[in-house]
């Protein structure tokens, strides 16, 4: 009996021992296993960081072009509306060159031509107030703009305005438009 308490003690206890160790062995297994994942879960989250900066780059590169393309697409659609409202001016087209050359203000808020040209299709209609707008509004823009002084002499002109007719003609002349230095030649003004 003795024999079989001492066997039962043995068994009782190696069955004690190697259920803590069998344990322990997966404890490890599964810290290694993690220590594993982490480090390649701090790979994928450096991976994912360098690819976010990537696709960062390229949104921004995008975006630019996409701007750029804007406005080039302004710029043209400028152009066709400036070109178009010049026909319709030269074909005595009134309303279509002032809708043409309105349009091309608003794309080409800035384009001193595009105002000079509308001030001549009001100086056409004898609408001669809102052509002096468009014609200041061209000189303001472009203060070095002739034909636009020039054209802004003729309305005052027409309007009976003859000092200030003058000196529009005048600042034309010092700005070397030929047409202008030719008629105040003529008329004995000189500048």
């Amino acid at each position: 009996m003795k024999f079989y308490v001492f066997v039962i003690f043995i068994f009782i206890y190696g069955c004690s021992s190697s259920v803590p160790n069998e344990h322990a062995l997966q404890i490890e297994s599964l810290k290694s296993e993690l220590i594993k994942t982490k480090a390649l879960a701090e790979d994928a989250i450096e991976q994912i960081s360098k690819l976010e900066k990537k696709l960062s780059k390229k949104i921004t590169i995008t975006d630019s072009l996409i701007v750029e393309h804007k406005k080039e697409t302004l710029l043209l659609r400028a152009s066709d509306a400036f070109q178009k409202g010049n026909y319709a001016l030269v074909t005595k087209k009134y309303k279509n060159a002032i809708k043409y050359y309105k349009k091309t203000i608003e794309l080409r808020p800035n384009d001193a031509h595009a105002y000079n040209n509308l001030g001549n299709v009001y100086k056409e209609l004898k609408n001669y107030s809102k052509a002096i707008v468009a014609y200041q509004n061209a000189i303001m823009l472009k203060p070095d703009y002739a034909s636009a002084y020039y054209n802004l002499g003729i309305v005052y002109q027409k309007s009976n305005n003859f000092d200030i007719a003058l000196e529009s003609y005048r600042k034309a002349a010092r700005l070397a438009h030929g047409g202008v230095q030719k008629w105040l030649k003529d008329g004995g003004y000189y500048w």
